[in-house]
Formats: C-alpha cells, sequence, structure tokens
C-alpha cells in the first residue's frame, strides 16, 4: 500500500454550517479537523477497528486554531491534514484550510494527539508498525 502523506478534502459550504452570523461556526473547523485525521489514518492502514484490535485510541490533547478570514456559504474550502511530529505515545497533527475558487488561507491548525490504553486510560506506547507507518508520513509530508 502507497501511503499518502497528505491527505485533502472538499468541502461545500451549505447553510448548516453557518451561525447567526452568516458565516462558518468555529466548531465546524474543530469537527473537520477529527474527521480527516481520521480518515487520513484510515486511508494510510490504521482504520477504528485496527486501533480497537490494539487496545488503544488517540485522543485530542490539544487543540489550537487561527482563524484567518471567514468561510461562507457558496464556498468550497479545502482541509488538508499531515502528521508533523511522532513519538511514542504522542503525535502532532497539522491543518490547512483555504478556499479553493482562489487559494486564500482561511485557517491554519494543530492537533496534539495522546495513544491511550483502552483499558486502563494511561499513555500506550505505539507498537513499532504503526510508529513507522506516522513517521514514514511524516518524512514524506
Amino acid at each position: 500500500m502507497a501511503l499518502v502523506p497528505i491527505y485533502r478534502k472538499e468541502i461545500e459550504i451549505t447553510s448548516e454550517y453557518l451561525d447567526e452570523m452568516n458565516h462558518v461556526n468555529n466548531v465546524w473547523h474543530v469537527q473537520w479537523m477529527q474527521d480527516v485525521a481520521i480518515q487520513h489514518s484510515t486511508i494510510n492502514g490504521w482504520g477504528t477497528q485496527r486501533y480497537l484490535d490494539l487496545g488503544a485510541a488517540w485522543f485530542v490533547r490539544r487543540h489550537t486554531v487561527n482563524y484567518l478570514l471567514p468561510i461562507l456559504k457558496g464556498d468550497t474550502v479545502v482541509v488538508e491534514t499531515w502528521v508533523s511530529e511522532m513519538k511514542h505515545v504522542s503525535s502532532v497533527r497539522r491543518y490547512r484550510f483555504f478556499r479553493k475558487s482562489d487559494g486564500a488561507m482561511l485557517a491554519e491548525a494543530e492537533t496534539k494527539w495522546g495513544l491511550v490504553n483502552l483499558a486502563t486510560g494511561r499513555p500506550a506506547k505505539a507498537p513499532a508498525e504503526l510508529l513507522d507507518c506516522f513517521v514514514q508520513l511524516q518524512k514524506a509530508g
């Protein structure tokens, strides 16, 4: 399987994403970050079931989002994600949000993830095959 170092997803902005100010509410940025992180991990061979079989899962330790421009109804947003750092019990994932029509950067973000043993709730050390996959993604990104 060929690894996909940078994952991209397009999102068409409809009314469901808008808040009272008639722009995309910031909670959607965080939702999209989680969605593309899971999708990126999955296409690289590490889907939810594989983590459950391992007895571990990634949990968010910290989100940081820098909102640069509003996202409006009718925009097509491209969300990109990649692994920027991988350690035995943690990973840092970066994100970019830009408007497809003109390439304008809308937001930049980062999530620090912690790998947790589901039975104990304590940090879990990534097995070699997981660590190798994510380190390769980091180097290729």
